[in-house]
């Protein structure tokens, strides 16, 4: 099992979550990064399977989605 890592570079941030991996097994990180003009954030999902294969997903979230999102986890905080 990988242990819990947040690493920030440049306009880089990673996650790895201690537990991501008890569903299948296999590792789970979102990478963010912030575009060249700082319109988006571009986020990656990446999925280690059973033969060491990275699978990605990407997805870019506005500064409009990361207020909604800043509000929702601002709920859930609380």
């Amino acid at each position: 099992m990988e242990k819990h890592k947040i690493d920030c570079q440049a306009k880089w941030l990673h996650i790895k979550y201690d537990g991501e991996d008890r569903d299948d097994e296999c590792v789970n990180e979102l990478s963010i990064y912030q575009n060249a003009d700082e319109s988006e954030l571009q986020m990656l999902v990446s999925n280690i399977d059973f033969d060491n294969i990275s699978h990605d997903n990407t997805f870019a979230l506005t500064k409009e989605d990361a207020r909604v999102l800043i509000d929702y986890l601002q709920k859930w905080i609380e």
